[in-house]
């Protein structure tokens, strides 16, 4: 079952002038059901966009959705952790699903072949979930609409849902200048966008 269903679109102007990168080879790790427009995709900007998501269920419904050169699907995680031509990392409306622990890891394993590589994680809650579904009819009425025909789904209810309070990335300053902007997304007030640069040497 296909619970994530809300559709929206990256920011992608705001995004290129944060990365500050001519060519971008994406990868867009936890790519749902797909938040690429048309216009994006064709950007001069933009080489390549690797949509990766753990529902396998997914890569029909990206096949079908998607015919451009521009993307490639790649449903292998361990495919995904040895490419080394990625330079941008998206994590978008994905991270409240993903353990601090579990997200360390994952960014060690993809900058492990890739010293340059940067990463935006956009969407991030830092209200408990209660919290931010009282408050949603005051910033986004279809968003709210949206969450609240998932709270009566089993499947929505057994995730874990992990808060990420912008003190939890302060032991990444070490190896990434980190910034904290206003979220890319609909949410732009109850969530936020972390941008995560390496230091250069």
């Amino acid at each position: 079952m296909m619970i994530f269903q809300y559709n929206y679109e990256y920011r992608i102007k705001k995004l290129l002038k944060l990365v500050n990168l001519r060519s971008l080879n994406i990868l867009d790790f936890g790519c749902g059901i797909g938040n690429w427009n048309e216009k994006d995709i064709n950007s001069h900007s933009i080489k390549k966009i690797t949509l990766y998501d753990k529902n396998t269920r997914l890569a029909k419904v990206l096949k079908k959705k998607y015919n451009s050169k521009k993307i490639n699907i790649n449903f292998s995680y361990k495919e995904i952790l040895k490419k080394k031509n990625f330079n941008l990392v998206i994590l978008s409306s994905v991270i409240q699903y993903i353990s601090p622990y579990k997200l360390r890891v994952l960014i060690n394993q993809l900058s492990k072949n890739n010293k340059r590589l940067i990463f935006v994680i956009t969407d991030i809650p830092y209200l408990p979930r209660k919290i931010e579904f009282l408050l949603l009819p005051f910033f986004n009425v279809k968003r709210f609409l949206f969450i609240l025909s998932l709270v009566f789904s089993n499947n929505y209810r057994k995730l874990n849902y992990y808060l990420y309070p912008k003190k939890n990335f302060s032991s990444y300053k070490n190896i990434f200048n980190v910034s904290y902007i206003f979220n890319l997304h609909d949410l732009k007030f109850l969530r936020y966008t972390l941008v995560l640069k390496p230091k250069k040497n």
